[in-house]
């Protein structure tokens, strides 16, 4: 992903997936906006905040009254990375991988949309314990943008999981906020919450990557409106190479052998 989040992902894609950070936009069919007055963007209103925020002060202040209408400023995004965790992945998840086409699937019964491009790469595996053992390191939130013809969509990763489910199977889980923008006015054209599940999966048939997405009500409780899966199939383009920096230069080889410590996992901290 970029330096944005910690996977190595950066992607190009014409309609809906994930992320912990791979997200979307979907057109203007699956929009559902928020009601509310147009609003002009302005410091002084006092809960639009001058700079970027921590997530926890975000979450308070800015989600709640974001809407259709208001005129959108990056700094109603949350300040990036400020929650590190680490996660075991399966051996053979560890390296460069790259995907070029995916085809959404939705749960309700009807069309399926045709294949697609979606242009994903992604880095899995930043650190190795003393053991050997591969580590995913997650930092959220995450933010990223997708752009359409007259819209574009901010993403705001807030909450990212990640879980070795078996040797065969690794998930990322994240809750999301998109903010959908008009090119022409710079207004904020919709506002809705979702929850994905992305799950890579290697079979004898090859790696699967099943992106499962629901929308949410402002309760976060799931909506049948428009919830399917992202499927694709990713290939390994690269080894595992081990990641001791990212690009805006958080420090991820302290950061691990710091997570070992306080984790009572002194066994596993690398030598050197």
């Amino acid at each position: 992903m970029s330096p944005r989040a910690a996977s190595g992902r950066k992607k190009n894609c014409l309609y809906l997936t994930l992320g912990f950070a791979l997200s979307c936009a979907l057109g203007p069919a699956g929009a559902e906006p928020l009601r509310g007055s147009v609003e002009q963007f302005d410091v002084a209103k006092g809960w639009i905040p001058a700079e970027r925020l921590p997530l926890e002060e975000w979450e308070r202040r800015v989600p709640p009254r974001l809407k259709s209408g208001l005129a959108w400023s990056d700094k109603l995004l949350p300040v990036d990375g400020t929650e590190v965790t680490w996660v075991p992945i399966p051996d053979w998840l560890a390296g460069h991988w790259h995907i070029d086409r995916a085809r959404f699937v939705p749960d309700k019964v009807g069309t399926i949309a045709p294949e697609a491009m979606n242009v994903e790469d992604d880095i899995f595996g930043f650190q190795q314990d003393k053991n050997g053992g591969f580590w995913q390191m997650l930092r959220s939130p995450v933010t990223n943008v997708t752009v359409g013809d007259d819209y574009y969509s901010r993403f705001v990763h807030y909450e990212q999981h990640g879980s070795k489910k078996s040797a065969a199977q690794f998930d990322l889980e994240s809750d999301n906020l998109e903010v959908r923008v008009s090119k022409k006015t710079g207004r904020i054209a919709s506002v809705r919450k979702r929850h994905d599940v992305y799950s890579w999966t290697t079979t004898a048939a090859g790696v699967q990557a099943n992106d499962r997405v629901q929308f949410l009500d402002n309760n976060m409780m799931p909506k049948e409106k428009g919830a399917g899966t992202v499927s694709a199939k990713p290939a390994k383009v690269g080894p595992y190479l081990r990641v001791d920096a990212t690009a805006d230069g958080f420090n991820a080889r302290e950061s691990f052998k710091l997570f070992l410590q306080k984790n009572g996992m002194n066994q596993l901290i690398p030598a050197d």
